[in-house]
């Protein structure tokens, strides 16, 4: 090998994998869909319909848009709804109200509980959920109001298996978002919004254990974590609530994208769309004052991105008495 030849080799893949990452690193606004949301959330898409469906949970309301219709419609559900996860019936949800976690029909109204993990916490609510690979529900809690609950009471982050049985599996959160998987199942990904932390985990898909915790971004302040997806190349994409942005981070956790939004509350994300190129980001209205909302009048809209990382596809749930 010639003098210097190492060097130059590794000065070549670098370049190689900048070219593949800037490749996969971009984004274009491609449409809005002005729904004025007051806390839009939980934003995931279904294959099946071809369509997104997210929450506004202070507006106790279930969205769904058809893509290939450009139609919206949109259900009155009982209590807030935090976050949900699909079923075969389209209209069948498993649904993690601010309360508890229950079987939903958004046509017959019908509710059927499943588990209410905090009942006791009347200062928690339940927040981000998500279902895993093998369909059980995930969702965790935060604190809402510090002073309702007993001392030492945080949020935890729970996983509702096919029996419908209730594990806690993490503990000491002061607000869970931003849950996903890697692709091959290795790795789950949590953040505790006020500590500006994403979080790794060791993942046991069989037995749905985490262990092994390490930091995977710390996000600057005043940027706060909120919901994330992972794409089908295994890089994490983050809304970051308070930034006005969307960071993509690759696997090692450094950033490779960041999309700047026109309001400063980006809630979450989803990939989907029928060529998976799709990015779906919610946002919120809530907290902010009248000037505020004045310069950002598309602040509780849904923006659609087109990009070209490519979606994993949203897993159904599996209860045995769905």
């Amino acid at each position: 090998m010639q003098p210097g030849g190492n060097s130059l080799m590794k000065s070549r893949e670098r370049e190689k994998n900048e070219h593949i990452n800037s490749e996969l690193s971009s984004a274009e606004l491609i449409s809005t869909i002005a729904v004025s949301n007051v806390l839009g959330e939980g934003v995931i898409y279904r294959r099946e319909s071809d369509s997104i469906w997210w929450t506004d949970i202070k507006s106790n309301r279930i969205y769904k848009y058809c893509l290939s219709v450009h139609e919206l419609a949109y259900w009155i559900t009982p209590y807030p709804v935090c976050s949900f996860g699909f079923t075969d019936d389209e209209m069948t949800l498993l649904v993690a109200f601010d309360r508890g976690i229950a079987i939903y029909n958004l046509l017959t109204q019908n509710l059927d509980w499943l588990v209410r993990p905090e009942a006791d916490y009347s200062g928690n609510r339940l927040n981000d959920g998500k279902t895993d690979a093998m369909g059980r529900f995930w969702v965790g809690s935060m604190i809402e109001n510090g002073s309702l609950n007993p001392a030492g009471v945080s949020g935890s982050l729970y996983c509702i298996d096919d029996q419908a049985v209730c594990h806690r599996r993490l503990t000491d959160i002061l607000i869970s978002n931003g849950l996903c998987w890697s692709p091959d199942n290795q790795y789950l990904y949590h953040a505790d919004s006020p500590r500006h932390s994403i979080y790794r985990y060791r993942f046991n898909l069989a037995t749905a254990e985490v262990s092994h915790k390490t930091l995977f971004v710390k996000t600057p302040e005043n940027y706060f974590p909120d919901g994330s997806t992972v794409d089908k190349e295994g890089f994490l994409w983050n809304a970051q609530w308070g930034g006005s942005r969307v960071v993509r981070y690759s696997p090692d956790g450094e950033e490779n994208l960041v999309i700047e939004l026109p309001v400063t509350q980006p809630t979450c994300v989803a990939l989907g769309g029928k060529k998976g190129d799709l990015l779906f980001v919610t946002s919120a209205r809530d907290e902010l004052t009248p000037e505020q909302l004045s310069n950002q009048p598309q602040a509780g809209n849904l923006f659609i991105y087109k990009v070209t990382a490519l979606s994993v596809d949203e897993p159904f749930c599996k209860l045995t008495n769905i």
